[in-house]
């Protein structure tokens, strides 16, 4: 049980990383370069959903 915490701590920290890290890259670059409006954190929250849900691979072959 106490390892399932920690990696699920671990991972609950690495994605708060990787949000943060999007919308100050969206806040910052995206509204000088494309002119497209600032973001909150949850919609780079959204963002970074909808990215893993597009690129989410599921290897067929190696669950048979």
């Amino acid at each position: 049980m106490k390892e399932f915490l920690k990696k699920l701590f671990l991972e609950i920290l690495i994605n708060a990383i990787i949000i943060i890290c999007i919308y100050y890259l969206w806040n910052w670059l995206m509204t000088d370069l494309l002119s497209a409006k600032k973001i909150s954190i949850f919609e780079s929250w959204g963002l970074r959903a909808l990215v893993q849900f597009l690129t989410y691979n599921i290897d067929y072959e190696r669950n048979k």
